[in-house]
């Protein structure tokens, strides 16, 4: 196995599309202007996102040419799709986070964070994604609240998509947990 150092990481991202799911987020945002400020050979910055008003903001601060914004949703396979194709790289950040709002809403947080996981992982696989990193939560190491559950249900999703994929795709399938950072919005 090779080992990952910054010059092959720089040489794998040369020239790719890369797509954020959730980008209007905490970890989104960041990660877009990262691609942009340090990874000079990303051909293209996917913002994927169902709020527009945050999309609009976000093209005004970031202001390059190498960003492309696509509103939608991950609950909606079609639009994630229309979003995938031609992409190199996903980082799947949307997620429903608030552990109030998904206690009172668990059906919601199903949707996003588990059924809007599926159809971004099924359109990577449908568009010939390379990789997919899927944001997991510290709440999924012992889930005792829905958003926990959901994350934790995600990683499972997730990981079975990342086995059965080994025998017929060359997409890498990934998860990395995102705990609580200060000053972001969740």
């Amino acid at each position: 196995m090779q080992e990952l150092t910054p010059d092959l990481v720089q040489s794998k991202m040369s020239g790719a599309t890369v797509l954020i799911t959730g980008v209007t987020g905490s970890f989104g945002f960041t990660m877009a202007r990262f691609l942009l400020n340090n990874w000079l050979g990303v051909e293209e910055i996917r913002i994927f996102s169902r709020d527009e008003n945050k999309q609009d903001d976000m093209r005004r601060n970031l202001n390059s040419s190498k960003v492309k914004f696509y509103l939608g949703d991950v609950r909606d396979s079609q639009s994630i799709t229309t979003a995938c194709k031609g992409s190199n790289y996903i980082f799947h950040a949307a997620a429903l986070k608030h552990v109030p709002s998904t206690e009172f809403f668990p059906s919601q947080a199903i949707s996003t964070n588990i059924l809007g996981s599926i159809n971004t992982i099924e359109a990577a696989l449908t568009c010939g994604v390379g990789s997919v990193v899927c944001l997991s939560s510290d709440k999924a190491v012992y889930p005792i609240n829905a958003m926990g559950m959901t994350k934790a249900l995600m990683e499972k999703i997730a990981q079975s998509y990342s086995r059965v994929n080994k025998k017929n795709n060359n997409c890498i399938v990934s998860i990395t947990r995102y705990g609580n950072v200060m000053m972001s919005r969740g």
